[in-house]
């Protein structure tokens, strides 16, 4: 039996272990024929009023652009494996969330992910990583890279 891989879903978060798990996937489906989708989600801040202020969509901007000359380095990188890239750029409260439900939208085959840092203890118990909520709720399969 043969899996056959039509689109992987990566989230990138502008860190050194996003970049990493990207270049792993690079060789990894290099022979597959498989859309990669690098999936960004900027972090749209709660503001306690009804607007937001020009610093918030600067930020917003600011970090739209930071993604997207990542997202175009990155589809060259691809070409040169033969692979398809395609990139997605959303603001999103909750990453997680937004990964799960883009997921469930595209009919993405594989999710693959890695941590950006190791929890301590006090982080393990109070909070829940990206990575640990979308595993619990992925809608197919996960992949891992550390």
């Amino acid at each position: 039996m043969t899996l056959k891989i039509k689109k992987i879903l990566v989230p990138y978060d502008a860190t050194a272990s996003s970049r990493k798990a990207l270049k792993q996937i690079f060789s990894l489906f290099e022979k597959q024929n498989s859309e990669i989708i690098l999936f960004t989600c900027i972090r749209d801040k709660a503001t306690f009023g009804f607007f937001k202020t020009k610093s918030d969509k600067q930020h917003i901007q600011h970090e739209k652009e930071h993604a997207q000359k990542f997202h175009d380095s990155a589809k060259k990188e691809a070409n040169a494996f033969g692979l398809e890239l395609s990139s997605k750029i959303v603001k999103s409260d909750l990453e997680s969330k937004s990964i799960i439900e883009y997921a469930k939208k595209a009919n993405v085959d594989v999710i693959v992910m890695s941590k950006s840092k190791p929890l301590t203890h006090a982080e393990r118990v109070y909070y829940n990583s990206t990575v640990d909520a979308v595993f619990k709720k992925t809608p197919c399969l996960f992949l891992y890279v550390p």
